[in-house]
Formats: C-alpha cells, sequence, structure tokens
C-alpha cells in the first residue's frame, strides 16, 4: 500500500517541538467522540468492547509498575486525565498528570477528575519538578511525541526517586519494518504526518536513548502481537468490528455520511473549524496504521518498564 496524500493537515508545516500541540489542538474534539477520555489502543479480547479493554490495560500497567496508595506517580503527557483518573481509582495513588497541551488541561479541569489526581502544564522534555519527586511515571502512546527522546528521559531519571520505576506503552516501530522499502517508508511517512509524531522509532532507539539516561530495562514486550485466538489483532479497533456507534461509523457509507455532516456544520458553526477535514486526514492515517498493522511493521502497544537504581 502507497497511501495518496489527500490533503495537508493543519498541523503539517509546525515546528518539531509544536507538533504535539498542535496535532491535539485539531484532534481532540474528535477523539472525545470518537474514544472517549483515553485516546490509546489496548490489546482486544474477541468480542470485548473497547473501552473495557482499554481500563483493563491501564489497570494492568499499574499493577506492573507497583503502583499503590501510598505511590507518587507521574502521568507523562496526560491527555484529557483518563489514565490517571482510572489508575487513581484503583489504587489510590496520587498522581501528577502532566501536559502541554492547554486545551486538554482545560478539558480535565472541567470534568473534575478524581481529588488524588493533580493537573500540571509543562514539556515532558523539561519536567518542572524537583529531584527525586515520584515513586513511578508511566505515559500511553505520549512520548512517541518526543522531539529529543534522550532528553526526556534523562528528565524522567533525574525526578524518579532511586528504584523507581518507569513504564510506558508506546508506538514503535517493529523489527520487520525495511526502511529500504519504499511501501513501508510511505506507511511511517502517513503515520506521522496523520498523527503529528515527529519520528516514529524501532525498539533500538528507545532502549538506547534509556540506557543513556541510566535506566535499566526489566521488562519489554509487544503486547500488539500474540495473544492467541481469544484475542484480536490491534488495528481491529479501528474496523467494523461490532453494533456500536463507533464501530458502525467506521463504515464507508456512514463515514460518507459523517464527513458530509461536519463539512455543513462546521458552516453552521457547531463543531470547530477544520474538523472535517482534520477527519479525512486521520482516516488516511487509520488506513496507514491498518496496513502496517496487517504487514507486521508497526505497534501502538510496545510495553516496557524500567528502572532506576535502588542506591
Amino acid at each position: 500500500m502507497n497511501p495518496l496524500r489527500a490533503e495537508a493537515a493543519p498541523w503539517e508545516g509546525a515546528r518539531p517541538e509544536q507538533l504535539a500541540d498542535r496535532y491535539y489542538q485539531a484532534t481532540t474534539w474528535i477523539y472525545r467522540r470518537a474514544w472517549g477520555s483515553s485516546f490509546h489502543f489496548a490489546p482486544l479480547r474477541r468480542g470485548e468492547p473497547r473501552p473495557t479493554a482499554i481500563r483493563r490495560y491501564e489497570d494492568g500497567i499499574a499493577e506492573a509498575l507497583g503502583i499503590r496508595a501510598s505511590s507518587a506517580c507521574l502521568d507523562l503527557g496526560c491527555g484529557i486525565g483518563g489514565p490517571a483518573t482510572s489508575i487513581a481509582a484503583s489504587t489510590g495513588a496520587r498522581i501528577v498528570a502532566l501536559n502541554s497541551s492547554l486545551g486538554q488541561l482545560g478539558i480535565m479541569r472541567r470534568a473534575g477528575r478524581a481529588t488524588n489526581v493533580r493537573s500540571v502544564g509543562g514539556d515532558f522534555g523539561r519536567l518542572p519538578f524537583a529531584a527525586r519527586t515520584f515513586d513511578v511515571a508511566y505515559a500511553f502512546e505520549a512520548l512517541c511525541h518526543a522531539v529529543d527522546l534522550a532528553a526526556v528521559f534523562e528528565e524522567v531519571h533525574r525526578v524518579l526517586r532511586p528504584g523507581g520505576a518507569l513504564g510506558f506503552s508506546e508506538w514503535c516501530l517493529t523489527d520487520a519494518f525495511d526502511p529500504r522499502d519504499e511501501s513501508h517508508a510511505a506507511l511511517r511517512r502517513q503515520i506521522e504526518t496523520s498523527y503529528g509524531v515527529a519520528r516514529l522509532r524501532a525498539w533500538p532507539e528507545w532502549q538506547a536513548a534509556l540506557i543513556a539516561a541510566g535506566f535499566q530495562v526489566t521488562t519489554t514486550i509487544d503486547r500488539a502481537s500474540g495473544g492467541g485466538e481469544a484475542h484480536e489483532p490491534w488495528y481491529r479497533a479501528l474496523l467494523p468490528r461490532d453494533t456500536t456507534l463507533d464501530s458502525l461509523g467506521r463504515r464507508p457509507t456512514v463515514r460518507a455520511l459523517e464527513e458530509r455532516a461536519l463539512s455543513l456544520a462546521e458552516r453552521a458553526r457547531l463543531v470547530p473549524r477544520g474538523t472535517a477535514t482534520t477527519v479525512r486526514v486521520l482516516r488516511m492515517g487509520t488506513a496507514a496504521l491498518v496496513e502496517a498493522g496487517r504487514r507486521g511493521i508497526f505497534t501502538p502497544m510496545r510495553v516496557v518498564v524500567a528502572t532506576t537504581a535502588s542506591g
């Protein structure tokens, strides 16, 4: 597959350090209606509703990190607070939710998230916290937006206490990705462009940045692979799979009607300006994600747990 670029994304042309913020300015309205409060993938059990899978996945990451009521946690790139709220509710931990998007922080604050969740504006490449402040840091599909991954991991290492843990579930190229294959490269470029990612990375680059920052990688697994007959491929979440409104909205006829309705709603100022264009760009990205998933050259769920030295 070689996706054809239909039109420019509203965030295209932004400087790398501003790309993610521009992207979420344009897409958050859409994601809230399509994905709820957690904008990330999760392993899908056959026939399982996506919100159920997402909640189970968030709780599983919290368990893998050993988060408990006494833990001081940092959510890196918290979105509108879905994972932070879920993990705070299931563990009782105190969570500081960091986001550089003021728009998303405003949504989170207006929603009145859990009392043990505090939202803070800031860049995860320049964390506004003192050294050794947190026991745990985690991220769900946020660190892929980092321009300087090494600087981010150095900052996270700085604010973690000795023996602290960093865990994340992130977008990653797999070993099957071949940069010499133009069809692979085209899919990579489409995903980067459609989702405001400066550059998709393969696992060795993530690993090298972690080690250089002083982390020891204790766990790494691609949760998008395997799972057996009881699970569906991760990209099924992007295709019609059940009778829910979200799934029905992924059918071509419904999508065509939706695009027409969005264009009319824009003219009537019922939805944010540029929404119809953004939806079309995201759908180009969806096609690239599905194809990359089918080829096995990309995963949205590379799970990593890394720790700092205990002494």
